[in-house]
């Protein structure tokens, strides 16, 4: 529990650093991270729907043999799908997005002019809070293909920024002068 309460300068410095090149390789190559997140996805709905195939082959006892090898056949067709086309995942994903920020951009216009009816101060950030939900949200809806690889800038400038922070914070973390095995 000590390392997390109190890692040292090296992991600092590591996490920094490997959050610095992923957030680099985002920015710098966005459709390429993206469609290697895509990728490595699909990949894993492949192996999982594949073990779910043969899974009843080692477990004769299961009651639902047909349905869980029939979910791991949809699984297959779905991950090969993917392979094939990435996009539709970038696409699929980017409009649930769309759709959850455009439902909450709803509930906090409402809850913000309620507020505000009732003058509630601070009213008014809710209300912004639903305009930009809102623009967010029929943005990512109108352009889901621009809209993921958005969504990889945002992430790779948040590991950027992450991996400048932690790099910062190992120079301002007390290096352990005892040995782990004299800890206690």
């Amino acid at each position: 529990m000590e390392l997390v309460g109190n890692p040292s300068r090296s992991t600092l410095v590591l996490r920094g650093i490997l959050n610095l090149i992923f957030g680099l390789v985002a920015v710098a190559w966005p459709g390429l991270t993206l469609y290697i997140l895509i990728l490595v996805f699909a990949i894993n709905i492949l192996i999982v729907g594949m073990f779910a195939i043969f899974e009843p082959l080692f477990d004769r006892s299961n009651p639902h043999a047909v349905l869980t090898a029939l979910l791991g056949l949809l699984g297959v067709i779905l991950g090969i799908f993917l392979i094939a086309r990435p996009e539709i995942a970038a696409g699929v994903v980017t409009l649930l997005i769309a759709i959850w920020a455009l439902a909450f951009g709803v509930v906090d216009l409402y809850a913000g002019f309620a507020a505000s009816s009732e003058k509630i101060s601070g009213a008014w950030f809710m209300i912004l809070t639903g305009v930009l939900s809102m623009i967010f949200g029929v943005y990512m809806l109108f352009n889901p293909l621009a809209g993921a690889l958005t969504l990889v800038w945002i992430i790779g400038a948040y590991a950027i920024l992450t991996g400048i922070l932690l790099v910062v914070a190992s120079f301002f973390t007390k290096s352990s002068k005892k040995s782990p095995a004299k800890r206690k």
